[in-house]
């Protein structure tokens, strides 16, 4: 197993390699001009890597929640890589992701994830660990987080919430436990899309919110 893993869904791009016996992670500013640079990334990660595109057997796109042009930049490239090479695509969210790395820590309970949105919205997923069950995720008000279960902000912090960084290990062991499974061919590609939930100007005048 070869996999190139892009996490496109801030400023900051998370690129990971790895085999069965391990990976390597790199964190890059890419200032907005991801969509300039992201075949040298790839590039760059193949050849620190000794590989060439024909090596790889999986390809892994974080499908967030965050930038909604970072997340369709890196899944339409990756797609295309998917369908020209005929190997897997696997689309892993930043809840799981969070939710492995808590996992790993031994962490025992309910848990809140909480990630801003544009506005004054979050997103909210609710856990109990160690069995990973999650809720969907949902909308809620950015400046009244609840108090009432642990909460952790992925990426992000405030006074509510705990600041919680994916690691590296849990994306391989995730990007492992998925591979085993992962199906190549145009209809599989296609099911993986971007995890957002950001209500129309619309919707939110539809519910009483901003006039």
């Amino acid at each position: 197993m070869k996999y190139l893993f892009i996490d496109a869904s801030e400023n900051l791009t998370h690129i990971q390699t790895g085999t069965e016996n391990g990976f390597n992670a790199e964190t890059i500013d890419t200032n907005r001009d991801f969509a300039a640079k992201i075949t040298e990334i790839c590039d760059n990660m193949l050849k620190n890597a000794g590989w060439e595109q024909k090596d790889l057997t999986h390809l892994i796109v974080c499908t967030g929640p965050g930038s909604l042009t970072g997340l369709r930049v890196a899944d339409g490239f990756l797609r295309t890589l998917a369908m020209l090479l005929d190997i897997p695509l696997i689309g892993i969210d930043l809840f799981k992701w969070s939710i492995q790395t808590l996992s790993d820590r031994n962490f025992e309970g309910e848990v809140r994830l909480v990630m801003p949105t544009l506005i004054d919205k979050a997103f909210e997923v609710k856990c109990q660990l160690p069995q990973k069950q999650q809720s969907q995720p949902t909308l809620i008000e950015k400046k009244a987080i609840p108090s009432d279960t642990k909460t952790f902000g992925v990426r992000w912090s405030n006074e509510a919430a705990e600041r919680l960084d994916p690691t590296p290990e849990a994306l391989h062991k995730i990007i492992l436990e998925n591979a085993k499974s992962a199906k190549s061919g145009i209809d599989e590609i296609l099911k993986v899309l971007p995890l957002y939930i950001i209500p129309s100007q619309a919707e939110r005048n539809f519910k009483g919110g901003d006039k």
